[in-house]
């Protein structure tokens, strides 16, 4: 049976409150399913998004990423809100407990190879002209099942190890199981992205700067 921790001291005591954030994640949800299934919907059409086939593919796996965050983490969490307690059975809680880190560090993860791409197409033109859809795939595909080895040791060590926390009205598995460990990975797994981000991110912005100029001054097109 998932456990949870008392709703007299972690629990949301205002109504105005709880349906306050009700509302916000009801508008996560909307605006997560409509602005993602449309990028599915333009990127699966042919020659609907004027952008490299790799980087079409990687925003694809971060759609993908983002419905499955809003189906296994947002729905349940407003369903919670509403409910004012969890209701939606053991298998759920655990499910949606030990699919968070797969979800939430992929997702970063496909961001952090979007912006990566996007420099070396920029850079590269001529190399990144090889790079298809089914590399584009592969590399996603690696992510996806590296992040899956996290929950799934996770789940063998500290089996059904998860409780219903009404902080963030939704279950989360006890991190005290691998202590130092878990903490240490989960540092690195969060923030390693976000460097690769902000690495990639910069030099591209100033290398589209620059091309920015350099098309004004001779009447042409910056890239986009």
């Amino acid at each position: 049976m998932i456990i949870s921790n008392e709703h007299t001291s972690f629990g949301t005591h205002s109504d105005a409150e709880r349906y306050l954030w009700l509302a916000y994640h009801i508008f996560v949800l909307l605006s997560t399913l409509i602005g993602d299934t449309l990028i599915l919907y333009a990127s699966l059409q042919k020659n609907a998004l004027k952008v490299h086939a790799f980087i079409v593919t990687t925003m694809q796996h971060i759609a993908v990423s983002d419905l499955a965050v809003v189906i296994l983490r947002i729905l349940p969490r407003i369903i919670s809100l509403i409910s004012n307690s969890w209701v939606l059975g053991d298998s759920m809680c655990s499910f949606s407990a030990y699919s968070n880190p797969v979800l939430f560090y992929a997702g970063t993860s496909f961001i952090a190879v979007l912006t990566s791409s996007k420099l070396m197409v920029l850079r590269y033109p001529i190399r990144a002209g090889n790079w298809s859809r089914k590399r584009a795939h592969m590399i996603c595909g690696i992510i996806w099942m590296f992040f899956l080895m996290y929950p799934a040791c996770l789940y063998v060590i500290s089996k059904n190890d998860v409780e219903f926390d009404y902080r963030i009205y939704s279950c989360r598995y006890i991190t005290e199981t691998w202590g130092t460990i878990t903490l240490v990975s989960t540092f690195v797994m969060i923030f390693s992205p976000f460097i690769i981000v902000i690495c990639t991110t910069i030099p591209t912005l100033m290398y589209l700067e620059r091309a920015r100029k350099s098309a004004k001054r001779v009447g042409g097109r910056a890239p986009s």
